[in-house]
């Protein structure tokens, strides 16, 4: 079983981050809004192999409670992948046709109150046995569900995965939630994934980004962060790209700032 966890919102770091940036801006700004207020997408990337006769739980909102628990077993009739949400009032986005079915949805599917299946658990892939099963060859499919915080709200969230019922196999992509209770998602919505590199949360890395690092540098960034600048610099967004969007004049010499500093802290290293 492989797992390397990533965790893709505003982490707390990023967050002392722009509360840091927030207090120095307020100097031109009037007010500035707090971030732990909106809602946002949490989203996790994390590769896992479910090996047969074993489950994988998931803890989506890191509160060390399972918020659903995806099994590849082998039963009497043959592989079986199945899943379970943890803790009511929690739900899974599945039917009932004789049995308890888990949907395998597409991207771009709703996940709401109104989505949501009859039960908590329900099963995957069974072979004939379990005939209306949606992932028993299943790739980029999604398991959507909603788990409980507190006695009555829930999150809504979903999983992707490949399942191929006659091998055995169960593989678990990414996950994302809801982090504002009673709001739906998407399956495979994401939000908006930050760049690494980009410290003033633009969606770009550019010379800005580069500013930011060295007034920050020592307290709220490192050498880790500036290689990030360097490995991420001049991404832009998909869409803005795409509409052939260029720095402004202004951008422009900071990306000159930026690039000279880089070139004395290489310098700075030799030396060293």
């Amino acid at each position: 079983m492989t797992r390397e966890l990533k965790h893709h919102a505003t982490s707390a770091r990023a967050l002392a981050r722009r509360a840091a940036y927030s207090v120095a801006a307020c100097a031109s700004t009037a007010a500035v809004s707090d971030p732990a207020a909106r809602a946002d997408i949490q989203y996790f990337t994390g590769d896992i192999d479910i090996p047969q006769l074993t489950s994988q739980p998931l803890d989506f909102n890191l509160d060390s409670y399972a918020d659903i628990v995806l099994k590849n077993y082998i039963l009497p009739g043959g592989n079986y992948q199945g899943a379970t949400v943890g803790f009511y009032p929690g739900k899974i986005v599945g039917f009932f046709d004789g049995l308890y079915y888990v949907t395998a949805l597409a991207e771009g599917d709703l996940i709401d109150s109104s989505a949501l299946g009859p039960t908590f658990y329900g099963s995957m892939a069974y072979g004939a046995l379990n005939p209306n099963a949606g992932f028993n060859d299943a790739t980029d499919a999604y398991v959507g569900f909603a788990f409980p915080i507190g006695p009555t709200d829930l999150y809504y969230a979903w999983v992707r995965v490949d399942i191929n019922q006659a091998a055995g196999t169960f593989f678990v992509h990414d996950w994302a939630y809801e982090d504002q209770t009673g709001v739906g998602i998407r399956a495979g919505d994401r939000g908006v994934v930050p760049v690494l590199g980009d410290f003033d949360e633009d969606q770009d890395v550019d010379g800005a980004d580069f500013l930011q690092w060295q007034r920050g540098s020592g307290s709220i960034y490192n050498a880790s962060d500036l290689q990030d600048w360097q490995d991420n610099y001049g991404t832009i967004p998909a869409a803005a790209a795409s509409a052939g969007v260029v720095p402004e004049p202004g951008t422009l010499g900071l990306l000159a700032a930026g690039a000279a500093g880089v070139a004395w802290m290489r310098r700075r290293r030799t030396a060293s």
